[in-house]
């Protein structure tokens, strides 16, 4: 579950903790004008990357080029945390990643580690933004009715914060 107070105080440890409990998002290329794809990714908290592993046959591969800014959104399945994280995304080559990342499920796409579609993909990440909300039904309840009873008063059930890396 997201921790409020961490969302608030330590936001870049929760946003890669949660990362580490959520396997994926929604991937996006920044004017390619193409609809976001869900994708897994591979957190690398110590440099603020995130990692990809798709084909040089897709369209992603192509909106990535040589280079070009993405969006990576992360909804916490019932858990209430939320989070949109911007970068600068390119092509690697970078045969050791792809080792420590490789694994069954990314093998079920390929024909092996060696198959000449493998592409993996770098997300360095600039900024994020995330929210996160109480877990508390009784506060959620709480808060919806004092909404409720007072009608300048907004419900208060959660965090939020911009995180620059």
């Amino acid at each position: 579950m997201p921790d409020t107070y961490r969302t608030e105080n330590e936001p870049k440890s929760e946003l890669f903790d949660q990362l580490s409990h959520v396997r994926a998002g929604m991937l996006g290329i920044e004017g390619s004008g193409a609809h976001m794809r869900p994708m897994t990714h591979f957190a690398d908290a110590g440099k603020a990357v995130l990692w990809f592993i798709t084909s040089r046959k897709t369209d992603l591969a192509a909106q990535v080029g040589q280079g070009a800014t993405a969006h990576y959104c992360l909804v916490g399945e019932d858990t209430g945390y939320f989070a949109c994280l911007r970068g600068a995304i390119r092509q690697s080559d970078n045969s050791e990643m792809l080792d420590e990342l490789w694994n069954a499920v990314a093998a079920a796409w390929f024909t092996g580690r060696d198959d000449p579609d493998l592409l993996l993909l770098e997300m360095s990440l600039r900024d994020a933004e995330v929210w996160s909300a109480t877990d508390s039904r009784f506060q959620f309840g709480l808060e919806i009715a004092r909404a409720n009873l007072d009608k300048d008063a907004k419900p208060d059930i959660g965090a939020h914060t911009v995180v620059r890396f």
